[in-house]
């Protein structure tokens, strides 16, 4: 007889998935939101570190299938480079928006790093397949 088991997300995995894509949505919001009276560059400067939330978004969509450890630790150099940059822009904002736009950043994607280190989730990503 084979030997199916019923496994079962880790609700840390399941946790840090649902932030990457509430996080997603809110950099969507942000966009639209802030992209009134920008200029082209003032664009590209605010979407560059929500293209890269979008790709954790999209990393996060492998997490309950067949992702392996690889994936864990793309999503938290990915999210590193999101949050580090995001406490100097949030400490020079410029004004309410900016600041705003870079402390939605550090506050959801700070638990995502954690998350992503706890022994649950390092042994939801190497367990056997």
């Amino acid at each position: 007889m084979s030997d199916l088991r019923n496994v079962v997300m880790p609700r840390q995995v399941r946790a840090a998935q649902r932030l990457l894509f509430g996080l997603a949505v809110a950099g969507l919001v942000v966009m639209l939101a802030l992209s009134d009276g920008l200029t082209s560059y003032g664009m590209g400067n605010m979407i560059a570190p929500w293209l890269l939330v979008w790709v954790c978004a999209l990393l996060a969509l492998k997490y309950d299938g067949s992702a392996r450890g690889g994936v864990r630790i793309t999503t938290i150099v990915v999210m590193v480079f999101v949050v580090v940059p995001s406490f100097s822009k949030a400490l020079g904002a410029a004004g309410p928006a900016e600041f705003v736009d870079a402390a939605l950043r550090i506050v959801l994607g700070l638990p995502v790093i954690v998350l992503l280190f706890l022994p649950e989730t390092t042994a939801w990503f190497d367990r056997e397949k």
